[in-house]
């Protein structure tokens, strides 16, 4: 290890002393500048720059209209590439001038770019549109489309070609609008545009998610003749795939005259991109069956869609007899796929054989064990990376602490997010999506905070990404107001902001604010998410809103969402809690594929209404309860006056591996307080391994209440008094057992302790429908917009009732 870090040190500072500046600006005008080249012949343009060019010395100093002064300096140290004789043209052909610029363009090299620019200046050849498209590539794929325009402003005449490399590069750097404009701009100019410029826009087109301008331009290419050229038809499918469009791709797929391999990449990745995943794999057979060759893309695409690990195996498997395994595409996504089947062993192996992993590689791996939950290890491999040469990056960074917080780890999230601060790296916005739900989990309302005013100052805020991040974390953390806040700002609302707006209402309580969003989702024509569904579904559960939740209901029957156990679970829950057991066993039954989830709704809507025998009867068919079904089964029993069998399943717990935890004491307690055994609850408190909560004590205060136990009852009432409940029904209930055995100075000390703790009784509330729509009514309220016309429907009710007594 000592000696790669030496090494590392020594090729730093080759690296260093190699492009060590030197002073430039001696002279103003192109006939002072003074270049030196050393030109050789290359076959392979990717090494071209690291092979050709020693300079030693080169001083440059040239004026364009985007361009200062410029200096550039190179080792002084020579190489043994190049032998002592090797002659140095002071003047460049065309030809060389072309091989250069090819090479800049791969290697990216902005600097050397810049110096052939000057010679193409100095050579007279500026306005010539085979050198400016060259240049506009190589400004373009350097990020500096500025002077791309300028290059393409300065040639009269503008070629195919040339549009193509301008619209291109806009469309590489994200300016599709521009790139649209342009577009626009020469078919007006009488402009002929070939079969590659209609296939650069609409990638633009794709890119924008802008369907209906797509189609405008699909007209286009009907009018000029390209409709069915092979790479148009591929950019159209992309377009639509895209798009959500899936039926007029698989239709333009099959109009086809001729496929090649991105045709059929193309309407695969659409059906993928749709959700339609089994269409997706039928159409990588009838690939393999017409007699093309899957590439790395359709490799990729079709590891996308695994979903278990011994699927990601059989694509390895393929990939290895088919010789793609030095692809680090391939490779690569086979680490993150094995990663997220929780194969950590596979992934790591696949990384290790890879000859050169890149730095894509580092981050998936990296990841893979993140995602799994071995933090130690993927920040050792973090530590490897920056000693391999590849500097953690953003996406690194981002790639752990998304991880992380998915895998329910927030707190080593917050520490990779705080580590990446300290390197120096700013946060993006994927940085910012992945480390708010983390925040969300540790309920840091002033990150919360913090992070968005980050985002805003940063312009980061106005993401949807980041603001559906930002409704989530507001709303977990309680701040509804906050939350309704961002929703209102975000200007194309996704499925996603609206089911972030429906949970957090339902989650913080606001269930007929919740109910109005829903409509306004479903009315703003956005398609709701199973989440979306379960959510809502709990909130017409939590205000008895069977009506609302009928409608749901026949919604997730007409789009295909009852057969999705979360969905079918919340549907059981909510015929429950509006008094309808029946249909909760009518959806229960239809169900084909139970998880424990749905046992449980359908155990727990057994124990609401009372029916401990039928809760038992499903708990008995369930093969591994969890401590949830635990839980559901101990109340069912507590509510059907099942003693025996509570203290049974209770002591069952042990034999299926599972711990009981306050809940389940909670509920034990009150079985045997509700039968009257309350020296035996007593015993069992304070036998638990844990401190009882105020759960517990109130279970067994509720029994002494029942059973009028005036000494157990005020011990249990000081043991509650001493955690700080801040729980005013415990208090009015240690109120009433003291009253009932007439100790008034008692009562009015508990008054008083409640009145000085800040403790009130919350005032009791009831929900009713009225024409679709949901009220509620607070004891003595005077909130609702109707209260004097209810009032007299009362009065005139009471004198109807008196009149037939």
């Amino acid at each position: 290890m000592a000696a790669c870090g030496r090494g590392l040190a020594i090729q730093k500072e080759v690296r260093e002393s190699k492009w060590a500046a030197v002073d430039s600006g001696h002279g103003r005008s192109f006939g002072n500048v003074r270049t030196l080249f050393v030109l050789l012949e290359a076959d392979d343009m990717r090494t071209f720059s690291s092979l050709c060019f020693i300079y030693k010395t080169l001083i440059l100093s040239f004026k364009l209209t985007s361009f200062t002064h410029s200096s550039i300096a190179v080792s002084s140290k020579s190489s043994s590439t190049l032998s002592s004789g090797t002659s140095i043209p002071c003047k460049l052909d065309q030809k060389s001038l072309e091989k250069l610029l090819d090479t800049c363009v791969l290697d990216k090299n902005l600097i050397l770019g810049r110096l052939i620019h000057s010679k193409i200046i100095t050579n007279g050849l500026e306005g010539d549109s085979f050198f400016a498209t060259k240049l506009i590539n190589l400004y373009s794929v350097c990020r500096d489309i500025r002077v791309s325009e300028f290059v393409f402003r300065r040639v009269s005449n503008h070629s195919v070609f040339l549009v193509n490399a301008m619209i291109r590069g806009y469309s590489n750097n994200g300016l599709y609008q521009e790139a649209l404009d342009l577009f626009y701009n020469k078919v007006k100019e009488c402009f002929e545009p070939d079969s590659y410029t209609f296939s650069c826009i609409l990638k633009v087109c794709a890119s924008l998610s802008d369907l209906q301008q797509g189609k405008h331009i699909q007209t286009l290419v009907i009018e000029y003749g390209f409709e069915s050229d092979i790479f148009v038809c591929n950019s159209l499918i992309g377009l639509f795939g895209k798009c959500g469009d899936l039926f007029h791709g698989i239709q333009l797929f099959e109009r086809m005259p001729q496929r090649d391999i991105v045709s059929w990449n193309s309407i695969i990745s659409a059906y993928i991109q749709n959700g339609f995943y089994w269409e997706a794999m039928m159409k990588v057979r009838e690939l393999i069956q017409s007699g093309l060759r899957p590439d790395a893309v359709t490799i990729v695409n079709t590891l996308s869609m695994c979903d278990t690990d011994s699927t990601v195996r059989e694509i390895h498997g393929y990939v290895l007899r088919n010789g793609h395994e030095s692809t680090a595409t391939i490779c690569n996504c086979i680490i993150s796929m094995y990663g997220k089947c929780g194969k950590t062993e596979e992934s790591r192996l696949v990384f290790d054989r890879m000859h050169k992993p890149d730095r894509v590689a580092w981050n998936a791996v990296i990841s893979s064990y993140a995602q799994n939950g071995c933090i130690e290890e993927s920040i050792r491999l973090l530590r490897d990376m920056n000693l391999s040469g590849f500097d953690a990056d953003i996406i690194t960074y981002s790639g752990m602490i998304s991880s992380l917080s998915q895998n329910g780890q927030p707190n080593e999230a917050m520490q990779i997010f705080i580590e990446m601060l300290d390197v120096g790296l700013k946060p993006d916005v994927v940085t910012i999506a992945s480390i708010l739900p983390a925040i969300s989990d540790l309920k840091h309302f002033d990150y919360c905070k913090e992070i968005h005013s980050y985002s805003y100052r940063n312009q980061l805020e106005s993401d949807r990404r980041v603001r559906n991040a930002l409704i989530y974390v507001y709303s977990k953390c309680g701040f509804i107001s906050n939350a309704f806040q961002v929703f209102v700002n975000v200007r194309e609302k996704d499925v996603i902001s609206w089911s972030s707006m429906v949970v957090g209402y339902a989650q913080n309580g606001y269930f007929s604010e919740a109910l109005d969003i829903f409509r306004e989702m479903i009315g703003d024509q956005v398609e709701p998410n199973p989440i979306t569904i379960t959510s809502i579904l709990s909130a017409c559960a939590s205000i008895s809103g069977i009506r609302q939740g009928k409608e749901v209901h026949i919604w997730a029957l007409k789009n295909g969402f009852e057969d999705q156990t979360f969905v079918g679970s919340a549907l059981i829950d909510m015929y429950a809690k509006c008094g309808r057991i029946e249909d909760s066993q009518r959806v229960f039954d239809l169900i084909k594929e139970k998880n424990l989830v749905t046992w449980n709704s359908m155990i727990g809507g057994y124990a609401v209404h009372g029916l401990g025998q039928k809760a038992l009867e499903i708990f008995q068919k369930m093969e591994e309860p969890d401590h949830i079904g635990f839980l559901a089964i101990l109340s069912a029993c507590n509510h059907g006056g099942l003693v025996d069998e509570g203290i049974r399943i209770f002591n069952s717990m042990k034999d299926f591996g599972i711990i009981p935890r306050e809940g389940h004491y909670a509920c034990m307690v009150d079985i045997l307080g509700r039968s009257g055994r309350l020296d035996e609850a007593l015993n069992l408190i304070r036998t638990l391994p844990v401190e009882a909560n105020q759960d517990i004590w109130g279970a067994l205060l509720g029994a002494c209440k029942i059973y009028s136990n005036l000494e157990i009852g005020i011990y249990t009432g000081s043991r509650i008094i001493e955690l700080g409940c801040e729980n005013p029904g415990h208090y009015v209930l240690l109120s009433n057992i003291l009253a009932d055995f007439r100790k008034w100075e008692e009562v009015e000390t508990m008054r008083k302790m409640m009145k000085e703790q800040g403790v009130r009784k919350v005032a009791a509330c009831s929900w009713i429908e009225v024409n679709k729509g949901v009220h509620s009514f607070v004891a003595k309220g005077e909130a609702h917009p109707e209260r004097e016309n209810l009032f007299k429907i009362l009065e005139s009710l009471n004198e109807q009732m008196k009149e037939l007594s």
